[in-house]
């Protein structure tokens, strides 16, 4: 497993502005995207799909083919993690050319399952933990959607 995020020198990941907070020079995305190419999937939280709108693609087509050619689909497997459900079916991630998983909180998951349809498969992760720590993370989740 791989951790990849751009944090600013004030060790901030994103700002509250409804744009889209760049953090990442050219260089960077070209090493996020050789990161994608390496990866078997990649996982990203729901605020960012919303937030974000990201299409979780190998852009570079040297790439994609090397993928194709160690029999991989040219991009890696694109997974959200929801409490809610509340994924918008007009957002790109789900009308790209690759794999699409969704872990949905139990009560979340008849949601996501209506909005996606067919655009991913959606899982049920159950109502979270019982680890006190993990409870609250699912509940933090919850009430953020």
């Amino acid at each position: 497993m791989l951790l990849s995020v751009a944090v600013s020198v004030d060790g901030y990941i994103d700002d509250c502005a409804a744009a889209r907070f760049p953090l990442s020079s050219a260089e960077d995305f070209d090493r996020v995207d050789q990161l994608r190419a390496e990866s078997d999937a990649i996982l990203v939280g729901a605020e960012t799909v919303r937030r974000d709108n990201p299409r979780l693609l190998v852009a570079n087509p040297d790439r994609r083919a090397a993928r194709v050619a160690a029999g991989k689909p040219a991009h890696p497997l694109g997974v959200t993690v929801t409490a809610s459900g509340d994924l918008d079916p007009a957002l790109a991630l789900w009308h790209q050319d690759a794999e699409r998983l969704v872990y949905a909180a139990d009560g979340g998951h008849p949601t996501a399952s209506a909005r996606l349809g067919g655009l991913a498969e959606v899982v049920a992760a159950g109502r979270g933990s019982t680890s006190p720590r993990c409870s609250t993370t699912w509940a933090a989740a919850a009430s953020a959607g």
